[in-house]
């Protein structure tokens, strides 16, 4: 059985591996989020002040070349409002822009969106090494404003139900009177019914 949290022992022995990392080259992915940690940033930067919250996501990216994993940082800051709008339309909440939205966290881990990939180099103890980041999240198709671009993740089935189609219903009676008048709009501009 091979059980990858086994633990070594100081003075044993191990198998040698290589690494298991794919590099992905630049383009557009979809991706699921398989990891989220909160945070405190506390590190040495001009652009993110100690004591910011952010969200420390990781991302699983399958291609035709393979799957790799991606971490990404998320800050809780209003300079970065833009990201936060972004991820979390690309995963279905659906933030509005212009408007006070407020994110379900419990529902990140799980869920599906796409992304705009590319290649990242940077030097490592002197060494070239490259690796993949995230450059943008792609708007996901639940916002229903027609924005989206990609293709949507089919639908799953429940429970082995067919899928559902849209069809007229045989069989269908006309609702009682009174059930079909048109409505009158409520306070606020809400009208029960309309799309």
């Amino acid at each position: 059985m091979n059980n990858e949290n086994e633990f070594l022992d100081w003075n044993g022995s191990f198998i040698a591996e290589e690494s298991t990392y794919t590099l992905l080259p630049a383009g557009e992915y979809p991706f699921v989020v398989i990891g989220m940690e909160r945070k405190i940033y506390d590190g040495p930067s001009q652009k993110i002040p100690n004591g910011a919250p952010y969200a420390e996501i990781e991302f699983e990216i399958t291609a035709p070349e393979g799957t790799t994993t991606v971490k990404e940082r998320i800050y809780l800051m209003k300079k970065w409002a833009w990201k936060l709008t972004q991820f979390f339309s690309s995963i279905g909440q659906g933030p509005v822009v212009g408007q006070a939205f407020s994110p379900n966290w419990q529902t990140v881990v799980g869920s599906r969106g796409r992304a705009k990939v590319s290649v990242n180099t940077y030097q490592k103890n002197g060494e070239n090494k490259q690796n993949n980041r995230i450059d943008e999240f792609i708007e996901g198709p639940s916002n229903m404003n027609g924005s989206y671009q990609g293709n949507p993740t089919p639908p799953q089935q429940n429970f082995g139900q067919p899928p559902m189609q849209n069809q007229p219903q045989q069989g269908f009676t006309q609702p009682q009177q009174g059930f079909n008048q048109p409505q009158q709009p409520q306070a606020g501009g809400f009208q029960p019914g309309a799309f």
